[in-house]
């Protein structure tokens, strides 16, 4: 079954510490439902839920599990609509047994949001 809350594309290590992904954001996706009508916005939580979800499928590639600590400085400046393609622009700085995730959320040019995850390796 297709999961209606996922809206990446694509996520791939462009750099060792540089990772960078698509997405696409459908006009039949959940994430507008109710918000708003007549006038749809992507909700900033889904912006950050794309840039976790990236982070995510990179460390399942290196076979790490990591849970979220905080978010830092997440700024939202313009409107994400449907039909929209994005990209996902992110820098990781390794600081012992928690990275740093600085992100940009990109429409051509134009930065939608940024910010930055903390996260931290779950040890099994």
């Amino acid at each position: 079954m297709e999961d209606q809350w996922q809206l990446l594309t694509d996520v791939k290590t462009v750099e060792p510490n540089s990772i960078e992904a698509h997405a696409f954001v459908p006009v039949s996706s959940l994430w507008f439902s109710g918000h708003f009508p007549g006038e749809p916005i992507l909700p900033g939580m889904a912006l950050v839920h794309v840039v976790w979800q990236a982070i995510v499928r990179e460390a399942g590639k290196r076979a790490e599990e990591i849970t979220l600590t905080k978010l830092k400085r997440v700024r939202f400046t313009q409107p994400v609509r449907p039909g929209d393609h994005i990209a996902v622009l992110i820098t990781v700085i390794e600081e012992g047994s928690e990275s740093t995730y600085s992100f940009k959320v990109v429409s051509g040019e134009n930065v939608i949001c940024s910010g930055g995850i903390a996260a931290k390796k779950i040890n099994k």
